[in-house]
């Protein structure tokens, strides 16, 4: 059976065009984006979990579609996906949200909840679930939404030994799914550099599965994003006054 490796929301089309066309654009994702870095956080505190064999799971909104009908779907066999199609109300309160505060975090990481727990029932409740529910949302609300898990494999020494650079794979509302770097002294534990990827919130699949490689040249550290050839980068330089 295949653990979940993909949880996320997916608009409404009408809302998504009408949001779209009153932002000139710019904002092409609204709900999806709002609500990316919520639900790869409560994967990371899930993982490793096997829902109902399926990889994907994605939250449907309905505001305004028609012929909808609320609730599950196991498309294995066809498309091994699975999709969950919330209510009316329920869309519609993920849209009057203004701003993206602890409030909105709280809410869509309930939404998710609800429907996990639904769905794990609906597949004989092996992850339990129902009886966790409280614990998740204690974890969640402990460590303010926000996961930062390093990545050892791509975390590396200098070669004069004086700095180790961190990689860390970051999750939370305000970054998505996000790349971060920091160069701490060996000597002290000290950070004395730091970088975040560029283009936050950071909305793709698995940003750790893009890492090329890493490597120190000289005083600088770097990421290098991207399969088959590097699309992006994250460079982070000792500051001067540092000796290397």
């Amino acid at each position: 059976m295949a653990k979940l490796q993909m949880l996320s929301f997916e608009d409404d089309d009408i809302i998504a065009q009408r949001i779209k066309k009153a932002s000139n654009y710019c904002d092409v994702a609204h709900l999806y984006v709002a609500t990316y870095g919520i639900c790869q956080v409560i994967l990371q505190e899930l993982s490793p979990i096997d829902l109902d064999g399926n990889g994907r799971l994605t939250i449907c909104a309905n505001v305004e579609k028609q012929n909808v009908t609320p609730g599950y779907r196991n498309w294995k066999g066809t498309f091994n996906v699975s999709t969950y199609d919330l209510d009316h109300d329920t869309s519609r309160r993920l849209y009057e949200f203004k701003k993206f505060d602890n409030e909105f975090v709280e809410d869509v990481a309930k939404i998710v909840l609800d429907v996990l727990t639904e769905i794990d029932g609906i597949n004989g409740g092996k992850n339990h679930l129902a009886q966790r529910r409280g614990e998740i949302m204690h974890n969640l609300c402990d460590c303010g939404f926000e996961k930062k898990i390093l990545l050892e494999r791509y975390s590396k020494l200098s070669r004069d030994r004086k700095h180790r650079a961190l990689v860390y794979n970051c999750f939370g509302q305000k970054i998505g799914d996000a790349l971060k770097v920091e160069i701490v002294s060996t000597a002290t534990g000290e950070v004395v550099a730091s970088k975040w990827d560029d283009g936050l919130p950071r909305c793709a699949y698995s940003r750790k599965s893009a890492i090329n490689k890493t490597a120190w040249d000289g005083d600088t550290f770097r990421v290098t994003i991207g399969r088959p050839k590097p699309f992006d980068e994250i460079t982070v330089m000792l500051p001067q006054c540092i000796e290397a």
